[in-house]
């Protein structure tokens, strides 16, 4: 398998938004024209997660899935809420701490897993995420969730999104006029 470097696309990104923005009112995404600088970011920061914020400080991909600029980091972490949360063997998650909320997808978290560095997510069933929920492991690092969620066809199941909401969806548009999907 080929692997896919995060910066050039974040780069024909932000070179297709800034060309089809008006003519194509593409008015939901959001991406920063740089990166943060590393040494700036907040202790405990994940390895993988400082790498995405050095090529891109955040990014705002529709009004429920974003991926967190390093100023809103601190603010947004969710140990206490995810205590007792289920993980994929049945069993209940013990110590909440071990993840680091980094983003949000169907306005539930993105988290890493500061031990190993995956990516999970809770995906949405219908109940309110903080309330009781479930996690699944989605990709074993950081750049695989960029690469496998957030630029590919995979983007609607990650935001929640159904194919008549994911055709009107500016996000989605933008990856099909950047190539990245179809």
């Amino acid at each position: 398998m080929t692997t896919v470097d995060i910066p050039p696309l974040v780069s024909r990104l932000r070179e297709t938004l800034e060309e089809h923005r008006d003519e194509h009112a593409l008015w939901a995404p959001e991406i920063p024209a740089s990166g943060c600088e590393v040494r700036n970011l907040p202790a405990g920061v994940p390895h993988g997660v400082a790498e995405l914020l050095a090529v891109v400080d955040g990014m705002h991909l529709d009004h429920s899935s974003q991926l967190f600029g390093s100023a809103d980091l601190p603010g947004r972490q969710v140990d206490d809420s995810l205590a007792g949360a289920q993980l994929p063997d049945g069993s209940r998650l013990d110590d909440a701490s071990v993840f680091f909320c980094f983003g949000e997808a169907a306005g539930n978290p993105l988290l890493v897993d500061q031990r190993d560095g995956s990516v999970w997510r809770v995906p949405y069933d219908g109940v309110v995420w903080y309330t009781g929920c479930r996690l699944e492991r989605i990709a074993d690092s950081v750049r695989d969730f960029f690469t496998t969620w957030v630029v590919t066809d995979r983007f609607p199941d990650l935001a929640g999104l159904t194919p008549d909401e994911a055709a009107d969806n500016d996000w989605y548009r933008l990856l099909k006029l950047s190539s990245l999907a179809s």
